[in-house]
């Protein structure tokens, strides 16, 4: 209870108006326009090359669109991009962590940034995922599981008001996907959860929204 209070009211609501982008003179995708409430989950389903981790890049304020706006909020405050990449997380197969730091470091390292949900959230979440007598190990010392595990460990365990997981089963065995769905419920309207899919089942819940992208 203790942390589902703490970190209650974190939602960080987004208003796409007609946002696209192009790549090499191409749009990548088709204008897109829709309201996201603080606290939704949001499905972003396409195929490989429909564009799925841009726009995922676009909602965290990692990447401008090429048209169109976004405008991310926090209650009655407005927030400019650069304070959304400070309060939010985003995973995805191509992210990359020290490969030098152990799991231990890399809690420690990451904790800087972001304050975690609960003191405990972080350390609860490598123990469920079954990573605990991996602790000193390396992260490129990890398999690819497991290092999919810390990244998502890391990412649902922070005091993000969003966060943006690209393929987040991708390297998963079925206990990882276990624990990824039993995570991802505990914390679903207590963030603004957005997830990027090709249309594999086990990487969403129930989505408030979806976005189609076709290649």
């Amino acid at each position: 209870m203790a942390a589902a209070a703490d970190r209650a009211d974190l939602g960080i609501a987004v208003d796409l108006q007609g946002v696209s982008h192009t790549f090499k003179s191409r749009p990548v995708f088709e204008p897109i326009s829709v309201q996201l409430q603080a606290g939704s989950e949001c499905l972003i389903r396409g195929t490989n090359g429909s564009g799925k981790s841009t726009l995922g890049r676009i909602l965290s304020g990692e990447l401008t669109p090429a048209t169109g706006s976004v405008t991310w909020s926090y209650g009655a405050q407005q927030l400019e991009a650069e304070a959304v990449c400070t309060r939010s997380q985003r995973v995805s197969p191509a992210t990359a962590l020290h490969p030098q730091l152990t799991i231990e470091e890399l809690i420690a390292f990451q904790g800087q940034f972001l304050p975690w949900s609960a003191p405990s959230a972080v350390q609860g979440l490598i123990q469920r995922a079954g990573l605990e007598r991996h602790m000193h190990k390396a992260y490129r010392d990890l398999s690819s599981g497991m290092q999919q595990r810390v990244k998502l460990a890391l990412a649902l365990a922070s005091q993000a008001g969003l966060i943006v997981l690209d393929e987040p089963c991708a390297n998963l065995d079925a206990s990882g996907v276990a624990w990824y769905l039993e995570t991802v419920q505990a914390i679903r309207g207590k963030t603004t959860l957005i997830v990027c899919s090709n249309d594999r089942p086990v990487d969403f819940i129930n989505p408030d929204y979806t976005l189609n992208l076709n290649v």
